[in-house]
């Protein structure tokens, strides 16, 4: 047999494994929705995540046995999680199972408000979209706002957060006295329109999906639902999760903007502020991406991906949150203390506030596998 047969004929074992390993997850597969409503008979949660951990654990051991990568193993278990778990969600944890609402999406035309029609529609929900930008040859589109308010009982409002004071004023004023309910990432600034909305005669409710329009699956993910005094305004718009795999935390409107100042202002500066430096190196990112380690990697996707999004809505987030700046001074202070540490030589101070955050995060001493550069390199 030459060379080249021999090639084919391992090239032709690994096809069939392949095959082989695509039954093996069609199977497994079957057995997630079996799982899916067993567990939703029982009113057992979807996600039990003592339990994944339990299956990732055993996945890198037996692949240690084989002599192979756990890191590889704990991936491959991910993803078969991940989908069997957005699975059972479609198929066991997505039924809305109170009365329909008519539901009008203020902005429906944007990216999280067609998202949300789709998500609505897909719950049972009457639903139309009033945007100037939307098709009129959408069957849900609504050509004017007093047409899109008719029969609505729930107004949804996702248009860009400086508009959205104005958009509740303008539902209002339309004479609309139904519920009023707004996705904003901040909330303390919307507080005027909805005490004039209020007083006005609707009932006001205030939702936050902390997610983005290209969610797959509501699986660990979080909405958060601020009451603005009308609590059964409030119960009816988080009714339209509650019959999701979405977690939802209560939180009043001020809590609501002190932590979106760390978990989104934050986040999104540290990566603004990470980009603008290696952009001034006078290196351009294909070096850098070229030798960079895995945590390099591994921020540069993320700051990738915050790069990309609207500098409008991200800007808004820093202008208007009350508590930017105290965030932005807390940030310049911490960057100072690591650079006096350094600059002064003191690795003691250094390696105690690293051991002090690791304790915050809940991490102990311990490194996880595949994050971290090697610890041997220079």
């Amino acid at each position: 047999m030459n060379e080249e047969d021999r090639l084919e004929r391992l090239r032709r074992r690994i096809r069939n494994l392949d095959a082989a390993l695509l039954g093996l997850v069609a199977e497994r597969i079957e057995l997630a929705r079996e799982v899916g409503r067993e567990k939703r008979s029982r009113g057992v949660p979807l996600r039990d995540f003592e339990v994944e951990k339990r299956v990732l654990q055993r996945a890198a051991d037996s692949a240690t046995e084989l002599g192979v990568e756990s890191s590889l193993a704990r991936d491959l278990m991910r993803s078969l999680i991940d989908e069997s778990c957005r699975i059972q969600e479609v198929e066991h944890y997505s039924a809305f199972s109170g009365e329909a609402e008519s539901v009008l999406v203020i902005g429906g035309a944007g990216k999280m408000g067609r998202w949300l029609v789709r998500f609505l529609a897909s719950q049972g929900h009457r639903v139309r979209s009033f945007d100037p930008a939307g098709s009129p040859g959408d069957p849900v589109f609504a050509p004017t706002l007093a047409e899109g308010l008719g029969g609505a009982s729930i107004v949804l409002i996702a248009v860009p957060l400086e508009r959205t004071a104005t958009a509740i004023d303008e539902v209002v004023a339309a004479g609309f006295r139904g519920i009023v309910c707004d996705i904003a990432s901040l909330k303390q600034h919307l507080q005027p329109a909805f005490d004039r909305a209020c007083a006005a005669g609707a009932a006001v409710a205030s939702l936050h999906p902390m997610f983005g329009p290209g969610v797959r699956t509501l699986s660990g993910r979080v909405v958060v639902v601020c009451d603005c005094g009308a609590p059964a305004a409030t119960g009816r718009v988080a009714a339209l999760f509650r019959d999701t795999a979405a977690t939802l935390i209560e939180l009043d409107l001020e809590r609501h903007d002190r932590v979106a100042a760390w978990v989104l202002g934050l986040s999104h500066l540290i990566n603004l502020v990470f980009a603008r430096a290696l952009a001034s190196s006078g290196l351009t990112a294909t070096e850098l991406g070229v030798i960079g380690s895995t945590t390099y990697a591994a921020q540069v996707a993320t700051t990738r991906a915050v790069a990309g999004e609207n500098p409008e809505l991200y800007y808004g987030i820093q202008k208007l949150n009350p508590f930017t700046a105290e965030v932005h001074g807390r940030t310049a202070a911490a960057l100072a203390d690591w650079s006096d540490w350094i600059g002064r030589g003191d690795a003691a101070a250094f390696a105690a506030a690293m051991s002090e955050v690791r304790a915050w995060l809940g991490r102990g001493a311990e490194v996880d596998e595949g994050t971290s550069e090697d610890e041997s390199l220079p």
